[in-house]
């Protein structure tokens, strides 16, 4: 038994099983309030932000840095050549089949700036003498002071986008985001020691306000959330029923939750063995492709394994169940 899941909000061909980050430019807008405008490069960082989530995220399949470690060098790195057949067999489709990786394009508008006063301010400071007689003068004297406030900003929106890496670069997915304007602004404060200080030190009295980095991350994270959670298939408490008489290494792989080897092992396996194999076995990739929300695909393989056995009771519930999902 294995969990099912639900397709994604926004379709995208089940064919694409990881993204490749290859095209993301940035715009920078004016930031309000007079702050200082970032001037950092942001596009390593927004690449090394999405990237991180999609590897995150139970939709990614391989790390997309490796791929192109892969794809440019024309051959399996010799530390994973001696690996596990199933996965030097994934790597090399990924390889052979274009078709199987996405190229994911970003516009990017994005707006950061933060700002750090610290202004003098003078107070009165009261102090009590008192003579050998044991009474008591006040006194009040004036003192200039350094009061610092930390105002943080930072506003992204983006078009993301995915492109079929066949020739005609076709895309498959398009959507603009705009991920909520982030604004800290702290409360003008004195430092503890009453002497001037600067933004350094104001984090260490406890003032916490975010670096502009921190910001940055927040930000870019916001908004890969956005995007993963369009194109990701969500978990469902559905399970999956696995048929024992197809290939033992594929049914082991399925229940492990190794789908993507368990998928190459089916895909390899093919028409092999007796027709209650091959019916077992046309159904487990089935369940391997509903699993990973592809429900559309799973459809034509519980079909093709009720065309071989019809009055399989099993085939026929999972086929009626995946088609209700693709709907």
């Amino acid at each position: 038994m294995i969990p099912m899941r639900k397709p994604a909000k926004v379709a995208i061909p089940g064919s694409i099983r990881t993204l490749m980050f290859e095209n993301v430019t940035e715009k920078r807008g004016s930031v309000p309030g007079g702050y200082k405008q970032d001037s950092s490069d942001n596009v390593t960082l927004v690449k090394a932000t999405m990237s991180a989530e999609f590897c995150a995220s139970s939709y990614a399949v391989l790390n997309d840095e490796l791929l192109e470690m892969v794809r440019k060098s024309g051959k399996i790195p010799n530390y994973l050549s001696g690996g596990p057949t199933v996965a030097v067999d994934f790597i090399n489709q990924m390889i052979g089949d274009p078709g199987s990786i996405g190229v994911v394009e970003i516009e990017i508008s994005s707006a950061f700036g933060d700002d750090y006063t610290a202004k003098p301010q003078e107070i009165s400071l009261t102090t009590v003498h008192y003579d050998q007689n044991g009474v008591a003068t006040s006194r009040v004297a004036k003192r200039s002071i350094s009061v610092h406030r930390i105002d943080v900003f930072g506003a992204v929106s983006g078009v993301v986008r995915i492109r079929s890496p066949y020739p005609d670069g076709r895309v498959v997915f398009e959507k603009s985001y705009t991920v909520p304007d982030f604004r800290y602004a702290s409360t003008e404060s004195a430092p503890r020691s009453l002497f001037l200080f600067g933004r350094s030190d104001a984090a260490k009295q406890g003032n916490g306000a975010p670096t502009l980095t921190e910001v940055k991350a927040i930000q870019f994270k916001q908004l890969a959330r956005m995007f993963y959670e369009d194109i990701s298939p969500s978990t469902s408490e559905v399970p999956g029923e696995l048929d024992r008489r197809g290939d033992k290494m594929a049914y082991n792989l399925l229940a492990e939750g190794a789908l993507p080897w368990a998928e190459i092992r089916l895909r390899k396996v093919g028409k092999e063995g007796k027709p209650a194999e091959q019916a077992a076995n046309l159904y487990n990739l089935g369940v391997c492709w509903e699993a990973q929300g592809m429900a559309s695909e799973a459809v034509v393989k519980y079909k093709a394994a009720l065309d071989m056995e019809p009055g399989n009771r099993q085939f026929r519930k999972a086929h009626d169940r995946a088609s209700a999902k693709g709907k």
